[in-house]
């Protein structure tokens, strides 16, 4: 659903009623006031203004509140070689994704405060926006104390970075038929998503995410869709029923992959060559497809996200960037597949001074957006199956509107 609103929490410290001063024009609509009659005159105001009001960490009627974390590069203690290496990306794109599988008919909104020792910048703030705007969803926007206390103070440095932050909201605001465009994918990851599959199959969506796999999630509960996918993960540790696994096979049969564990039970099928095995997988071939079956019960997500990259192949990578650091992506179109979008996300301090991207699809035309404007100096070339743009200096979030 599309977000209905654009919300923010409002500082503690923000007792004087001027300081709404600071969010006209903006697309900013619904504020998150604590309790107390010190916001009396705020709240009163705010509303005579035709602003909603709400309370922080309540969720309105038909939005779902997702307590997120802060976007951003997270350096590990030690060397790592799993989906994504050091350093790691935190992101809540998957969460937003779950939440609108799961609850389709509410919007999404994600509350993450900035951490201790938090540097405030612009770039650090369009993150905090674009994060959760890039797959649909809404930042609660929320203020580190610095900064609340210099535009309090009305500090131009305090100034320009809410600037910067509102111009990004505003972006996601005046664009919200991307929202209900579909998510471009590869894999599918089928789970109920709740009780004993709960800490598996979120931790996977996680670290498919991490690894730059695009992926459609499939409620067990629905009809999955399984068109234009290449491979399937079953992630709970319960058999399907009958219905779905026959759906699955099929999917297999047609020329697609099944990861799944040993709780699927048995599969059809010939063996796979000694070679298409791995340490932890059971390899069968299935008509034009093949099943990888999990060896132990025990799962671990890390592998498992791992694995399926290496089994789908990077050649059917949706997005692939060249020399765009920390990066990460949601790539969706239109119903009639005529219109598309690529969210470009760069999590380091500052955008790329030169980065490169490839989009799969036959698209004939592309533009690219910051929330500051169009990016005029691109460069493209077109392939059959895919079209490449190269970019200039960056801040960290583009968009590649296609067509």
């Amino acid at each position: 659903m599309t977000a209905p609103w654009t919300p923010m929490r409002w500082p503690a410290a923000w007792t004087d009623s001027s300081a709404l001063d600071l969010i006209k024009g903006s697309a900013i609509d619904y504020l998150l006031i604590e309790k107390g009659d010190q916001f009396e005159s705020v709240r009163t105001q705010a509303q005579q203004a035709g602003l909603r009001i709400g309370v922080p960490d309540e969720a309105p009627s038909g939005v779902t509140l997702v307590k997120g974390q802060w976007p951003g590069v997270r350096m590990a203690g030690r060397a790592s070689a799993g989906p994504t290496g050091d350093p790691w990306v935190d992101s809540n794109g998957w969460q937003i994704q779950l939440a609108g599988a799961l609850h389709p008919q509410t919007a999404v909104w994600v509350t993450a405060t900035p951490p201790q020792n938090f540097r405030a910048s612009a770039g650090a703030y369009l993150i905090g926006v674009a994060d959760s705007g890039a797959y649909g969803g809404r930042w609660v926007i929320s203020l580190d104390n610095q900064l609340a206390a210099g535009l309090a103070a009305r500090r131009p440095d305090a100034l320009e970075i809410w600037k910067r932050t509102v111009a990004a909201a505003s972006f996601f605001a005046q664009r919200k038929a991307w929202a209900g465009y579909s998510a471009a994918a590869v894999v599918g990851v089928i789970s109920d998503f709740a009780g004993d599959n709960e800490a598996f199959s979120r931790e996977l969506l996680n670290l498919l995410a991490r690894a730059g796999q695009h992926y459609r999630i499939l409620p067990k509960d629905k009809a999955p869709d399984l068109e234009g996918l290449r491979a399937v993960i079953y992630a709970d540790a319960q058999q399907p029923e009958a219905n779905l696994r026959k759906q699955i096979l099929g999917f297999v049969e047609a020329g697609g992959a099944l990861i799944a564990s040993p709780s699927w039970g048995a599969a059809p099928g010939a063996a796979a060559k000694p070679d298409d095995e791995g340490p932890l997988f059971v390899a069968r071939s299935l008509g034009k497809g093949r099943i990888a079956l999990a060896k132990t019960p025990a799962r671990d997500p890390y592998q498992w996200a791992n694995d399926s990259v290496v089994m789908v192949s990077h050649r059917y990578d949706m997005v692939r960037f060249w020399n765009g650091g920390a990066t990460g992506s949601f790539y969706a179109t239109s119903a009639d597949r005529k219109h598309g979008v690529a969210h470009l996300l760069f999590y380091a301090n500052r955008g790329p001074d030169a980065a490169s991207v490839r989009i799969a699809g036959h698209w004939k035309a592309v533009k690219a957006w910051t929330p500051d404007g169009p990016v005029e100096t691109i460069e493209t070339e077109y392939h059959q199956d895919a079209i490449e743009v190269h970019l200039p200096q960056v801040p960290q979030y583009v968009a590649l509107e296609l067509e």
